[in-house]
């Protein structure tokens, strides 16, 4: 039987949510981060996201082989979250470059807010290697939590979790 503790304003679950009585799996974050492993599909999204469209340009700015860029191109691509595009430079054949989906483009929130973590937390010596600001003021960019209806999430004590509609009952 479990006894009902006080709610912690550093976890999201609800102390009254049974979460030993429900099975979560597939679990979503894992879902998504799954697409981003091996860290070498971590690196192209990235560099897609910094801009890079070819398949040279990936290369050099990733370091990986011909071979294992090919494959996570190839991956990405089946994943929906970039799409080949071709283009033809004068005097040479015509080749394709890879642009992120909006499937892709969802992804920027997560890759700011990991960018942020890793300054905060895990710092560059020298400082951050690069620095996202918004076009119109020079601000720096971060993220925020927002529910649907607009409202500022400041703290996990401002989320409640609870089983979604994927979720079964432990047998």
């Amino acid at each position: 039987m479990h006894q009902r503790r006080a709610h912690d304003p550093t976890e999201v679950a609800d102390p009254a949510w049974n979460r030993d009585a429900w099975l979560l799996e597939p679990d979503s974050v894992q879902r998504a981060l799954d697409v981003l492993v091996p860290r070498s599909a971590g690196q192209v999204v990235r560099e897609a996201f910094y801009g890079t469209r070819r398949f040279d340009d990936f290369r050099r700015h990733t370091g990986l082989t011909p071979g294992v860029l090919s494959a996570r191109l190839r991956d990405l691509t089946d994943q929906g979250i970039l799409i080949k595009v071709a283009y033809h430079d004068t005097g040479s054949r015509g080749r394709h470059e890879y642009r992120l989906t909006d499937k892709g483009r969802d992804l920027a929130a997560a890759i700011i807010s990991l960018l942020n973590w890793a300054d905060h937390w895990l710092p560059a010596p020298g400082g951050p290697t690069v620095v996202l600001t918004h076009r119109d003021c020079g601000a720096p960019i971060r993220t925020q939590v927002r529910c649907a209806h607009d409202h500022p999430v400041d703290s996990l004590g401002d989320i409640q979790a609870a089983p979604g509609p994927g979720a079964r009952i432990r047998e």
